[in-house]
């Protein structure tokens, strides 16, 4: 679920736990998404949809307001209009209530979770040590980094495309292997 760079620290503080969509947006209560902040498409969470509701602009509320983030109803439709261009009373929206289930420190790259088919770097990292899965020595060492300290640290130490390859073969090892 892509959210504005804007909203990110309120979602992460727990103050945002709702997000508006113009029109009839797919969500499905229960399910698990990633949290993708833009411009930069890196993941800051990972959220539960816990509840999902059409209404029409002139049906919002104060308390729908507050739990998007905004003092009142007349500041959430503002915010809206600069989104979307101006909306009317009648004007259909869909608001996703959520809970953050996992917050990401250091954030994960959109084209990293592509990458390994949206699992989580250090859940990557964890089923290869637990299997006691071997590859070559760097991805071995990388792998270890990521598990132990975290991705952030990882890509600290060893750069950026270093950490992302070593977590691709380890993502295809596990593949290979069936534990994933």
């Amino acid at each position: 679920m892509l959210i504005d760079e804007a909203y990110k620290s309120r979602i992460l503080r727990g103050e945002k736990t709702t997000t508006i969509r113009f029109g009839e947006y797919e969500a499905k209560p229960g399910s698990e998404v990633y949290l993708v902040i833009t411009p930069s498409d890196t993941a800051v969470a990972k959220v539960r949809i816990t509840n999902v509701e059409r209404k029409k602009v002139k049906e919002l509320t104060n308390q729908d307001a507050k739990k998007d983030g905004f003092k009142d109803v007349k500041e959430l439709v503002k915010a809206l209009n600069k989104i979307y261009g101006e909306l009317h009373g009648e004007d259909e929206v869909t608001v996703i209530e959520f809970e953050v289930v996992e917050k990401f420190e250091s954030g994960i790259p959109l084209k990293w979770l592509k990458g390994l088919n949206y699992r989580n770097p250090e859940e990557i990292a964890k089923l290869y040590i637990e299997n006691n899965l071997k590859d070559s020595p760097d991805v071995d060492l990388i792998i270890r980094k990521v598990y132990s300290e975290g991705l952030k640290e990882a890509v600290r130490r060893y750069g950026p495309k270093r950490v992302r390859d070593a977590l691709l073969k380890a993502y295809h090892k596990l593949y290979a292997d069936g534990k994933i």
